[in-house]
């Protein structure tokens, strides 16, 4: 199947992305076991560990993205910069946001946060995710 995404258009943005400054998105998560610092061997606490946070980040960002992305096109995460402020249990609710603060041709720049259920929050960051054509992307990576 041929896109719009072929090599001549490797260092275009895709014309038809419906993607826009100001959008955001959030989601639920509960707190699992296999978040916590003490599951993933990165502190003694269990509590959710910095790494799970930022896995949550990326994939609230990615899930802005990804239904607005035409055929064929994907993005790939280039820079993350958080704040762990707050614990988190397993079992606990917390509310993961992501917004889009601005776009610079094919780079996308979020705010990212994650708080609690009393509005506390647990992270805070920014999140640089740059917009590939997949193919192109895999092939040129040994994929």
């Amino acid at each position: 199947m041929t896109t719009d995404c072929d090599k001549k258009h490797k260092k275009a943005p895709p014309s038809n992305y419906h993607l826009s400054i100001g959008s955001q998105t959030e989601q639920l998560i509960i707190v699992k076991r296999e978040d916590l610092a003490t599951h993933l061997k990165t502190g003694k606490v269990p509590f959710i560990s910095t790494a799970a946070m930022i896995v949550y980040m990326e994939q609230c960002c990615v899930a802005l993205i990804d239904p607005n992305l035409p055929v064929g096109y994907d993005s790939v995460s280039t820079e993350m910069n958080v704040r762990h402020l707050h614990t988190a249990k397993a079992g606990e609710e917390i509310i993961c946001r992501a917004h889009l603060k601005f776009m610079e041709g094919k780079k996308l720049f979020f705010d990212v946060a994650m708080v609690n259920k009393k509005g506390e929050s647990i992270g805070i960051g920014a999140h640089e995710r740059y917009i590939v054509c997949h193919k192109t992307f895999i092939d040129e990576h040994g994929g």
